[in-house]
């Protein structure tokens, strides 16, 4: 469908008044109302709520401007990618991932990924993950490797995994004396209370495993004192590798660590407590080649932690 002059229906809705916009524009706000008149008889629906104020989008409306950032995305992507082949370049992949994210994941998925896509080029966006929403929902990253946002307002996401959230310690602790420790996390922790006292090693509390973790506390009454917080997964294995106390860690990155045969690795709950991985994109958003089969890849990858 050809549509003349969209960016005045976005402007109005952007606006939520035809006379703003009208003057934005420098426009008369006569001709714009005939517009949007015009507009809404070629599309065959009205798109504005007019005894609204300021205006509001109709159910058809909704659809029609969703319409319209995913067609002003995908012109974006398409005179970019012609730039690219005029100039020769190589295509380029923004991943936007936490530091110990990047550290577990990307060694798994990425040699396997450049081994079939080598004229693919990799761009890194390395950041604290209360950031990387806001990147995922930017210009900025094709998509973001992280847990599933609270918000999705601006963005969409694809489930990679529901990987087990395991407790960790190092295995001469104590507490663990006399129990059975599988370095893998296939055996369940007796019972969470038990390490109410002890130290526990934890991410902040606004992160997605952490608010997990107090859920579960909460449902046990626990209220544990002893803390020791970090903003690394890397430093909490570390620590509770040389037995500083009891770590969480989901079990994708537990493969990477050095200390593994220092440790005890026991799932929390019954059925075991778990933490969402994702592929979180901005909502609309256009996927390139590149991007669509660095996803399916790293699902593929991860169908190894299926149960």
């Amino acid at each position: 469908m050809f549509l003349k002059n969209p960016e005045y229906f976005q402007l109005i809705v952007k606006e939520g008044s035809i006379s703003r916009a009208a003057e934005k524009l420098y426009l008369s706000q006569p001709y714009l109302s005939q517009y949007l008149h015009k507009l809404e008889q070629t599309v065959g629906a009205v798109l504005l709520d007019r005894t609204h104020t300021p205006l509001r989008l109709t159910p058809a409306g909704e659809v029609f401007s969703s319409y319209l950032e995913r067609r002003d995305y995908l012109d974006r992507q398409l005179f970019s990618d012609l730039r690219d082949m005029e100039n020769q370049k190589r295509p380029v992949l923004h991943i936007g991932v936490s530091p110990w994210r990047g550290s577990t994941v990307l060694p798994d998925v990425l040699p396997l990924f450049t081994k079939e896509y080598p004229y693919v080029q990799i761009v890194l966006h390395e950041a604290p993950v209360p950031n990387l929403p806001a990147l995922a929902a930017s210009s900025a990253t094709d998509f973001c490797i992280m847990h599933i946002p609270g918000d999705l307002t601006e963005l969409t996401y694809e489930l990679v995994l529901e990987e087990r959230v395991l407790l960790i310690a190092h295995r001469h602790h104590p507490l663990l004396k006399g129990m059975k420790v599988p370095l893998d996390g296939s055996a369940p922790f007796p019972d969470l209370r038990m390490i109410e006292q002890e130290r526990l090693i934890l991410l902040p509390e606004d992160w997605r495993l952490t608010k997990l973790l107090r859920n579960s506390f909460a449902v046990l009454n626990m209220d544990p004192k002893n803390l020791l917080v970090t903003t690394n997964n890397t430093t909490a294995i570390n620590l509770a590798a040389e037995g500083m106390g009891f770590a969480f860690l989901q079990e994708s990155g537990l493969s990477r660590s050095p200390y593994l045969e220092r440790l005890a690795c026991f799932t929390i709950g019954d059925p075991p407590l778990t933490c969402p991985m994702a592929v979180v994109y901005r909502k609309n958003g256009f996927l390139s080649a590149a991007a669509r089969a660095f996803i399916d890849l790293t699902k593929d990858v991860y169908r190894r932690y299926d149960r």
